[in-house]
């Protein structure tokens, strides 16, 4: 620690500079809001004789302060990526008099306007019992917007206290830092779990974060965990996370500071974000993204039964059935069976169901479109895994009813012969299904 200088958490010299600002305002019965800069702070053009918080602080103490000093140390925070401020001592001394109290002991213990979790971390930089040994360095990712790739230092201290700094590219503008502090609580022994208050937030809002690390932190080189917070609207936002163990803070700085994104990251993330509507309905059938959609899901309800023609000119019978109003899905195709949950697509004219596979990163869609080519005729179209094989195309499908399901026998084969259809269903394949 320079003789000169002491060393500050930005949370710390944020909370001692908050309250002067209450203080000077209740003070002088004016908002903050409507001074500039420069009267604020009392430099530069500003009327000397109007209040400012240069002379409320001389006023208070009988010491001479600079107030551009005051203002630059503010601004210092916002742009800076360090998570500390040094301020002289002196001028320390007189910010803490002018709040109100005897010296920086009396102020780190009973100033409301800094958390426990806070004052924790002021201590541990005072006594120097913070160190490298007691430290975890993470680099941060998530997605916003469920695609904005976004970079964040997260830094554990002695396993008790975090601090999470969030980066944010503000157009063609410099990068802004937004930063929590808060308190770390283990969570069985396997797990972390911290809360970040709105009062030691740049954001003034709150947010909590659970990370998974398995049986070791020390030896995880990445953890994955989740993010419950707000985003810019106040609207409630949930998603995944991903921090990466660096070295120091200097590597944090240098690693945040880089736009590159790591693909591996990116596609592990990407569309890994929910946001909660902002609106909230004042009945359950406001919910509806369209009255006409759970019409449109009763209208096909029911078993279908069709082909697809493949490359090869052989026809595979094709079992579908949409089997409820939540719009619950069955697939058979290639005697290989598929479920999931169909949604209408935004204009309505398409039924859409995304099939996951186990211990597959790839998936099958299939989608059924909703006005029949002709009575209790539909067309679909397919992308289908299957082992090795794709199936891509259209198809081709009848709604079961008595006379349907009498000239669409079930069947297990891979493959049918079109020489063993019925020629008015060969009429319709080859109208809709083959190439012209």
């Amino acid at each position: 620690m320079s003789i000169r200088g002491i060393e500050l958490s930005n949370n710390f010299y944020l909370g001692l500079h908050r309250e002067l600002l209450d203080l000077f305002s209740k003070y002088n019965s004016i908002e903050i809001k409507t001074l500039t800069v420069f009267q604020l702070y009392g430099f530069g053009n500003h009327e000397e004789k109007k209040p400012n918080l240069k002379s409320f602080i001389m006023e208070r103490t009988g010491k001479w302060i600079n107030g551009k000093y005051l203002y630059n140390k503010r601004r210092e925070i916002d742009l800076s990526l360090k998570t500390k401020i040094k301020i002289k001592r002196d001028y320390l001394s007189i910010l803490i008099i002018a709040a109100g109290y005897k010296d920086y002991n009396d102020y780190l213990q009973n100033s409301i306007y800094i958390s426990a979790d806070v004052r924790e971390v002021e201590q541990g930089i005072l006594e120097g019992s913070i160190n490298d040994d007691h430290v975890w360095y993470y680099v941060g990712y998530y997605v916003e917007d469920r695609r904005y790739y976004i970079k964040s230092k997260f830094t554990i201290y002695q396993m008790k206290s975090a601090s999470w700094e969030i980066l944010y590219w503000e157009g063609n503008k410099e990068a802004t830092l937004y930063s929590y502090m808060g308190k770390c609580v283990p969570t069985g022994d396997s797990a972390l779990s911290f809360y970040f208050s709105k009062e030691d937030s740049s954001l003034n809002k709150e947010c909590f974060v659970n990370l998974f690390y398995g049986n070791n932190m020390n030896n995880k080189p990445i953890l994955l965990g989740a993010y419950c917070g707000f985003d810019r609207s106040n609207n409630p936002v949930i998603g995944k996370l991903i921090f990466e163990e660096v070295t120091n803070a200097e590597e944090q700085n240098s690693r945040i500071k880089n736009n590159e994104i790591n693909p591996i990251f990116h596609h592990y993330l990407y569309s890994q974000r929910l946001v909660v509507d902002g609106i909230l309905p004042h009945k359950n059938s406001d919910l509806s993204v369209s009255i006409n959609r759970l019409e449109i899901i009763n209208f096909l309800i029911g078993k279908y039964r069709g082909y697809y023609l493949d490359k090869n000119d052989y026809l595979i019978p094709i079992f579908f059935e949409v089997i409820n109003e939540l719009g619950e899905i069955k697939l058979k195709i290639n005697n290989t069976n598929f479920e999931g949950i169909g949604r209408l697509i935004k204009t309505e004219n398409y039924l859409i169901s995304e099939f996951d596979e186990k211990n597959q990163t790839s998936y099958s869609q299939f989608s059924l479109q909703v006005q029949p080519l002709e009575k209790d005729l539909f067309i679909s179209h397919l992308l289908v895994y299957i082992g090795g094989s794709v199936i891509n195309g259209k198809g081709l499908l009848w709604k079961d009813n008595v006379k349907n399901s009498s000239n669409i026998s079930s069947t297990n084969e891979f493959y049918i012969n079109k020489s063993d259809l019925e020629s008015e269903r060969l009429k319709k394949i080859g109208r809709y299904l083959e190439l012209e």
